[in-house]
């Protein structure tokens, strides 16, 4: 396999890792989408397809963990609002939002202990 070939199947891999139909993928990196779809029979190249869609979901839970934290910070502000009604919507939306937090605090505490057993057996 040339570089090209390896180059053009690594691109492929981001593309459809981003959501693009095997046809349009096929046309940005110069193959057929029949070729593409081939690929996709190929455990190492779906491997690199859900590596690069794992690595696109980490960016995106980092962006979203960085912008929770500025919109945690203005509702704490607002609670201190001259207004009744906006410090009540404040109070509501950090009140509501409090179990969904803990939840995936249990969760990740709970797979981190499993993790932790798997590897000690």
């Amino acid at each position: 396999m040339t570089v090209t070939a390896l180059d053009q199947k690594a691109r492929a891999a981001a593309l459809l890792a981003r959501g693009l139909s095997t046809d349009k993928v096929g046309e940005e990196v110069g193959v057929s989408g029949r070729t593409v779809r081939r690929w996709r029979e190929d455990p190492s190249f779906e491997a690199d397809v859900q590596a690069a869609r794992r690595e696109i979901l980490s960016e995106i839970t980092d962006a979203i963990g960085a912008a929770a934290r500025d919109a945690v910070d203005a509702l704490h502000q607002a609670l201190k609002d001259k207004s009744p009604a906006i410090r009540v919507r404040a109070a509501t939306a950090l009140l509501g939002a409090l179990p969904g937090v803990r939840e995936h605090l249990d969760l990740a505490e709970r797979i981190a202990e499993i993790e932790a057993e798997r590897g000690a057996a």
